[in-house]
């Protein structure tokens, strides 16, 4: 006499194959409600305040991205922006992307409101952001741009955190990068940053990319795309719509890195 075991008969390939279909479709169905929540939470696109206009995009190599922006008038009414690009790929780095957004803004109008009546600069924010990082033990790090605009004195601050490629400023027909040094959020409780000043000139583009965007240059070498950017940019006179077309980011698909680029600009003509 057989078993009960013995006497159920095997799953059939077919049942297997029906159990990973639906797997695969609700995977899916998270991946792409994921995105979405992505897409909501960034700031809107295009944007102006004091004068600025911001304009951004975001292309994830699947459907979650590691890359992060945000930009937003401060208290005292500074501008302050960000491009953050997080190790890896899939939910991991996409979750630490959007933890980015609320950690930042906790810090400018919770912990530094609360503890300091002195203006915040970029260097405490990417200071504040290593600590909090090394708290949730992740294995992931973050390299990041953080910059703040007065408007009223014309000043650029900003801070780096082990990003590349560097910020791209833009004006009377030249484009330079504005460089800065600082190991990446999340590695050393010891890093250190610290801010770079540079006046800004009545009109003039902003360039911030992921390290994504390097994928999409003909240049052979890592360090000749680099070198492009500036040329590409001074060749679009720094116009966002211009920037995004030479680059073909509009017809970007199935790129082995998530892109994203953020362009602020003022009186272009």
């Amino acid at each position: 006499m057989h078993s009960t075991s013995q006497q159920a008969s095997p799953t059939t390939a077919s049942e297997k194959l029906l159990l990973l279909q639906k797997q695969h479709t609700l995977l899916l169905d998270d991946q792409l409600a994921g995105r979405h929540l992505q897409q909501k939470i960034r700031p809107t696109t295009p944007w102006e305040a004091q004068g600025i206009r911001f304009a951004h995009c975001v292309i994830p190599a699947l459907y979650l991205t590691g890359d992060s922006l945000d930009y937003f008038v401060l208290p005292d009414g500074r501008l302050l922006l960000y491009l953050a690009d997080v190790s890896g790929h899939g939910t991991a780095s996409a979750l630490i992307s959007m933890l980015l957004k609320n950690t930042v803004r906790e810090f400018i109008f919770g912990a530094h409101a609360a503890s300091s009546t002195e203006p915040v600069n970029p260097a405490q924010v990417l200071a504040y952001l290593n600590q909090r990082l090394l708290t949730y033990d992740s294995d992931r790090h973050v390299t990041l741009i953080c910059a703040i605009i007065d408007t009223a004195q014309d000043l650029l601050l900003w801070s780096v955190a082990g990003h590349l490629p560097s910020p791209i400023l833009y004006s009377d027909g030249q484009a330079i990068f504005l460089r800065g040094k600082g190991q990446p959020i999340g590695l050393f409780d010891t890093a250190k940053y610290t801010n770079e000043q540079r006046a800004l000139p009545s009109a003039f583009s902003l360039c911030l990319f992921s390290d994504g965007i390097l994928d999409v240059l003909p240049e052979k070498y890592l360090i000749t795309r680099e070198a492009a950017l500036p040329k590409l940019i001074s060749a679009a006179q720094g116009d966002y719509t211009q920037i995004v077309e030479r680059l073909g980011l509009a017809n970007c698909s199935n790129m082995p890195d998530d892109i994203a680029m953020l362009v602020l600009s003022r009186n272009l003509a």
